[in-house]
This record gives C-alpha cells, sequence and structure tokens, in this order.
C-alpha cells in the first residue's frame, strides 16, 4: 500500500490525530497529497509503519499564505496509553538498568524499566516490563500510579503511563534481547548527584522521578520509599 492511501486510512481509523486546528492547519485533500509529493520528491503520508511500535507520519500543512510544507510526527497505534515506565523501590533505592541503546549508539547511564504499550492495561504491561527486564514479578495492583509523560511534544502524539513498585531481589534476565546488561540500586542522594553531574540522561527516567518526588510530596513525606506503603 503506498503511503498516502495508507494514510487516508489512519485519518478513518483515527480521526483524533487529525484534530483541525487554526495554528497549524492539515490539508487533507489526497489529490493536494499526492501533487504536493510528485511536485516535490518529497514523502508524504504515513511514510514508515512500524507496527506494533510506532508510525512516522509526514502530514502536508498549510501555512497562513497558503503555502504547503510537510511536517513529521510519530503516532502510536494504540490511543491513550503507548508505553511504561516503572520506578523500582528496593530498601529504600533506586533500581536502574544499563542498557545499550541503538538510536545514540552508546550506553545509557542508568534508566528506569519501561517499555512499549501492549494489549494490556498499563499496570499489567508494567508488571510485564518488570518481569522482562529485571527479573521479579509484581502484582499489577500493587503498582502505584505516579502520572503521565508526555515524551516529546515536538515530536510524539505518545502518553506514558508511570508506576512505581516496591521490588524483592531482581537481577537482568540472561538474553533480554534489548541491550540490558546489569542492575544497580543507588541511594536517593547518589540518583540526584549523577542527575546532577549528568550521567543520568535519560528522558523518561528524568520524568518519572520528578514524578515520583512530587508523589511523595503530595504523601506528605521525605523518607526513603521504603518507608511509603504502596497500598
Amino acid at each position: 500500500m503506498d503511503p498516502i492511501t495508507a494514510y487516508f486510512q489512519l485519518v478513518e481509523a483515527r480521526p483524533e490525530l487529525f484534530a483541525p486546528s487554526e495554528q497549524i492547519p492539515l490539508c487533507l485533500e489526497e489529490e493536494r497529497l499526492r501533487a504536493f509529493a510528485s511536485e516535490t520528491g518529497r514523502p508524504v503520508g504515513l511514510v514508515y509503519d512500524n507496527r506494533p511500535y510506532y508510525m512516522v507520519l509526514a502530514d502536508l500543512c498549510r501555512r497562513a499564505d497558503g503555502r504547503l510544507y510537510t511536517y513529521a510526527r510519530v503516532v502510536y497505534p494504540r490511543s491513550g496509553s503507548n508505553g511504561v515506565v516503572v520506578v523500582p523501590c528496593r530498601m529504600g533505592r533506586f533500581g536502574l538498568l544499563s542498557i545499550f541503546r541503538h538510536p545514540p549508539r552508546a550506553e545509557s547511564g542508568g534508566e528506569f524499566p519501561r517499555g512499549f504499550a501492549e494489549d494490556l492495561s498499563p499496570p499489567e504491561n508494567a508488571a510485564k516490563e518488570l518481569w522482562e527486564e529485571i527479573g521479579t514479578r509484581v502484582d499489577p495492583g500493587a503498582l502505584v500510579f505516579l502520572g503521565e509523560i508526555q515524551t516529546d511534544t515536538g515530536l510524539s502524539a505518545g502518553r506514558v503511563q508511570v508506576f512505581c513498585a516496591q521490588v524483592e531481589e531482581a537481577a537482568v534476565p540472561a538474553g533480554n534481547g534489548e541491550g540490558i546488561h546489569g542492575l544497580r540500586w543507588v541511594s536517593e542522594e547518589d540518583l540526584r548527584e549523577e542527575i546532577a553531574r549528568g550521567v543520568i540522561t535519560d528522558g523518561l527516567t528524568l520524568a518519572a522521578y520528578a514524578q515520583y518526588r512530587c508523589w511523595r510530596e503530595r504523601q506528605g513525606t521525605s523518607r526513603p520509599s521504603a518507608g511509603i506503603s504502596l497500598h
């Protein structure tokens, strides 16, 4: 299927992704999209389909003077939840994965477990990620929902749910296939120091920690998480 045909199928199936706006008007005339692609040689439509994970759109937008231009964005197959991230706590410490990330082709300075949305509820998906990435089983009902993150509104429409979990013994499963090769437990003081020094730079991890701190403040405590009931 060509990208423009696939694009208009998505317009029909997911109209909320194509909401009208006076600030950035979309051109949703198929003939105009095809003419623009032919005249400019630029990709237009659903230009990369990586379902069940994500899709890349090149929308045709209209400036105030009527000129057309393309504007790329990442959208997700599921509305509502596009993924989860979990803050694992154990004996007052935070669990950080040692992981090699493909996009920057480099080691990450430390990340909380996370994953794309699947055909599960967000708590079930979070529990699944904990099992797959740090080898610990947690009842989805025992997870604390901390809030949502929009990871990059300039690029993506995604919403990620954030959870906190008290875990027992944990170890990275061998042969996980995700570049994960270690798990370390750090105090909150060390976590904050690594953030300040630029060791931990992963956006989801930083945002999840911010959600965790706000949750703790709402609980009216500054004690380590080991002293907080998660039920």
